[in-house]
């Protein structure tokens, strides 16, 4: 093991008005980029991540990043992967981006919470070898007991390990680590707030690995028979270009070896993926008959024929995303409009669109997706937004609201719903309807 260093990690709960006095007490900090929900799955950025950044830099503090995950499929790992290369990229870390395994609140009631320790390993897996694909250098940061009991460690020895154990000594054994996170109790004097603090054994260098050499696969027009075991991590290659999907992220979630994929199903998600400029993340594409049959799939799926996708694209509303495909001349069109919905999209050759508002009702014909829902509210005209919103409703909001308006519903602006919901006994969700509307005009 190399020199000791003495290592910091923060967020928005350290609240750094000095960052100098991090200098005197870390040799490097750790920074939350940023976090996926636990109830809608939304990727959202720290509200301080930019401020600790910059406060950083000024101070030349060497630095690595982490991000609190919430997935639960591996092209959500990927892309949260995907996620925390396009929010760093202007930053050049000393240390490792860590994937933060734990549960998502003390109730454990998180949409990850309740994964297999074989699933939450191949999530981990993923991220971090997505990371050094994209260049970085990548890491798993859990507590020992979670470390033991959560994840198979030993399948991810290859990236760097931060345990975490409050203790005067780290009784973690199972696998080499790089890191030891002692005490989230550290005090520096002039600064309000505990820190997190670790010991970090390796000399991390600001050399990051070279991008592997991506296994690509010619898409040919139609639709085709794949094999997961001998194909699964090949890139499709798209009129000559390395698109953004391998063929695993098109398979059965029963696990079966064969995927069917239509040539005319990627040529449409990578077009969503290009034009937004973020990743697309696919819940379910193909499905064998006997697993659709299982999830009471409508028994001429799509997604049996290897012609549909349900996905979410990062940092996007899905309203959003099926107002582009409705704009693109996708034909068949499903909008999932609720908490941890999603968009989905097949290559029918007859018009069909689709809403569903809840889990637990039936959907409904729609003739487009072109705006969200609008009323009068003390003579004014106001639509519901929410997180990734961006339009005049929402400047409304912000301005209404005190902050900076901007017109962009991000992290500040759910915060300041949140607080204004309840200081005024409404229902605490973070997206501003008809009755938050109602109070705050």
């Amino acid at each position: 093991m190399g020199k000791l260093k003495k290592i910091g990690d923060i967020s928005k709960y350290n609240a750094v008005s000095n960052y100098s006095l991090l200098k005197e007490h870390f040799d490097g900090v750790i920074v939350r980029i940023g976090y996926r929900g636990y109830t809608a799955g939304t990727i959202k950025e720290d509200t301080l991540f930019r401020k600790h950044m910059a406060g950083l830099e000024k101070e030349g503090i060497p630095y690595g990043f982490y991000f609190m995950s919430q997935a639960v499929t591996e092209s959500e790992a990927a892309a949260e992967a995907d996620y925390c290369r396009e929010r760093t990229k202007e930053y050049h870390p000393s240390y490792p981006v860590y994937y933060d395994s734990e549960l998502s609140n003390p109730k454990g009631n998180g949409r990850a919470d309740n994964l297999s320790r074989r699933e939450r390993t191949d999530i981990a897996k993923v991220f971090c070898k997505r990371l050094t694909e994209l260049g970085l250098l990548a890491g798993v940061y859990a507590s020992k007991a979670w470390l033991q009991e959560k994840l198979y460690a030993a399948e991810l020895a290859g990236y760097s390990i931060w345990v975490a154990q409050y203790n005067s000594r780290c009784g973690y054994m199972l696998t080499p680590y790089d890191m030891w996170q002692y005490t989230s109790r550290y005090l520096i004097p002039g600064l309000s707030c505990c820190f997190d603090r670790s010991y970090c054994y390796k000399d991390f260098t600001a050399e990051v690995p070279d991008r592997a050499e991506a296994d690509t696969e010619v898409m040919a027009e139609g639709i085709h028979t794949y094999s997961l075991k001998e194909q699964g991590d090949k890139a499709f290659l798209i009129d000559g270009a390395e698109s953004n999907f391998k063929i695993r992220e098109f398979r059965c979630k029963d696990g079966s070896d064969r995927i069917l994929i239509d040539s005319r199903l990627v040529r449409m998600l990578q077009k969503v993926r290009s034009h937004f400029g973020n990743a697309v993340s696919i819940t379910s594409a193909y499905r064998t008959e006997s697993y659709n049959k299982k999830i009471n799939g409508a028994p001429a799926s799509y997604h049996t024929k290897g012609m549909a996708a349900d996905f979410t694209v990062t940092g996007v509303a899905n309203r959003e995303v099926a107002y582009y495909l409705e704009k693109s001349g996708a034909k068949g069109i499903g909008f999932y409009n609720y908490t941890g919905g999603f968009v989905h999209a097949d290559t029918r050759a007859q018009k069909y669109y689709w809403q569903q508002d809840s889990r637990n009702e039936k959907y409904y014909s729609v003739s487009g997706f072109s705006s969200s829902p609008v009323y009068i509210v003390k003579d004014r005209l106001v639509s519901t937004v929410r997180y990734n919103d961006r339009n005049e409703s929402v400047k409304l909001l912000q301005m209404k609201l005190g902050i900076r308006a901007d017109g962009i519903f991000g992290p500040a602006t759910e915060d300041a719903v949140r607080i204004f919901q309840k200081t005024h006994g409404l229902t605490v969700d973070g997206v501003a309807g008809y009755n938050t509307w109602s109070v705050l005009l």
